[in-house]
């Protein structure tokens, strides 16, 4: 990120004026990839270490 900062600053700029705008027009949501049982913790990690999910991972108490 830092890289893109410094090289595309115009860029980073808009992206950055763009996803303030969205959360203010509550145009963003959260994405659940997984909801796992809190007992299942590591499996949690295991995937999230894995790099295999696509959204959040949930701990359900």
């Amino acid at each position: 990120m830092a890289r893109f900062v410094n090289t595309r600053r115009d860029l980073y700029d808009r992206h950055h004026e763009h996803l303030w705008q969205l959360h203010r027009d509550e145009g963003l949501r959260a994405v659940v990839h997984a909801e796992i049982p809190l007992t299942e913790a590591a499996t949690a990690h295991e995937l999230i270490e894995a790099r295999a999910n696509l959204g959040m991972v949930v701990l359900r108490p």
